[in-house]
C-alpha cells in the first residue's frame, strides 16, 4: 500500500507540479490524523493547481 501512495504522489508532482504533491500528503496525513484542517488546506492545495492548469 504505501508503493501505491508514492506513485500516486510522485504523478500528481509531475503532472501538477510540489504544490499538488504537497496537497495530497497533507490529505493523506489529515485523513489518518482526522485533522480537518490538515485534510483541508491538502483538498485546496490539491485542487488549486489541477483548476488552474485547463
Amino acid at each position: 500500500m504505501p508503493l501505491i501512495a508514492l506513485l500516486a504522489e510522485q504523478y500528481v508532482q509531475w503532472r501538477f507540479g510540489f504544490a499538488a504533491g504537497l496537497g495530497l500528503a497533507l490529505l493523506a496525513v489529515g485523513i489518518k490524523a482526522d485533522n480537518p484542517t490538515c485534510t483541508g488546506v491538502g483538498g485546496l492545495l490539491l485542487v488549486a493547481p489541477a483548476v488552474t492548469a485547463g
